[in-house]
Formats: C-alpha cells, sequence, structure tokens
C-alpha cells in the first residue's frame, strides 16, 4: 500500500501493532517512528477489511508529513481539542482515502467494523452512504 499510493510514506519508519484497544485503528508518533495500532478483533479480518482501516490511518500520516513540526503540533491540538475540528479532518481523509483507490475497500472496513458492534457517524468519518456514493462517482469519471 506504501509503495503503490503514498510515496511520501517509503522513507518514514512506520510500524502496525497489534493489542487491545479501544478504537479499531489509531495511529501514533513513539520515538519518531509512526506506530500504527490495529485492535486484535480484527486479527481475522478479511485483507480488504485491513486494507480500508490501514489506508485512513496512512492518510493521516501522510497528511501530518505535509505539515511543518509547528503547524502539525497546532494541528493535533485542534484535532483532540475540538469535535468539529475532528469531524471535519476524519471527513476530509475518507475522501482522500477514496481518491487513492480505498473506497471500496472502506465500505468493507465499515461492513466488518458494523457485524463486531461498532457504529460510525460523522464524527468518525464520511457516513456509509456518502462513501458508497463517492465509490460509484469515481468509478463513472
Amino acid at each position: 500500500m506504501i509503495r503503490r499510493s503514498f510515496p511520501r510514506l517509503r522513507r518514514q519508519n512506520v510500524s502496525i501493532q497489534w493489542g487491545e484497544e479501544a478504537d479499531l485503528l489509531s495511529y501514533r508518533v513513539e520515538d519518531g517512528r509512526h506506530a500504527l495500532r490495529v485492535n486484535d478483533c480484527l486479527r481475522g479480518a478479511p485483507e480488504r477489511v485491513l486494507q480500508g482501516g490501514i489506508g485512513h490511518e496512512l492518510c493521516h500520516i501522510d497528511g501530518d508529513l505535509r505539515m511543518g513540526p509547528f503547524q502539525r503540533q497546532l494541528a493535533w491540538e485542534s484535532y483532540y481539542g475540538s469535535r468539529w475540528r475532528r469531524m471535519r479532518e476524519e471527513r476530509a481523509v475518507e475522501r482522500r482515502a477514496i481518491e487513492l483507490g480505498y473506497g471500496r475497500q472502506l465500505l468493507a472496513f465499515v461492513r466488518y467494523a458494523r457485524r463486531l458492534g461498532y457504529t460510525f457517524s460523522r464524527e468518525h468519518g464520511l457516513l456509509y452512504a456518502e462513501i458508497e456514493r463517492a465509490v460509484t462517482a469515481r468509478g463513472k469519471v
């Protein structure tokens, strides 16, 4: 995925860690590396499902790397301090994932997460119907 869609991340130290996380997937910078954390409940998920979730998180990392350190720190503070900013960021990240061709994987991720009992609102990103419309529209271009 990084080689195909995220050339800026090729020289970055990106790791994936499994564990009992509160979120299905998240990303943090730890000791200079970008750590994707994946909830253990996704261990049995099909590859397409994991690609949808990981693609979303890689879009976060890619977006962060486009900013300077000061700008990035302000963005993180704004993300954690404002529900509106968090919602705006999550929705933009999902649009970017769809632009990169991960829309169908994102749909698979949301369907799988729903089967696990997770629910999604606008605060988490695009709604399922919005992703579906975007994927359909992208396919017609």
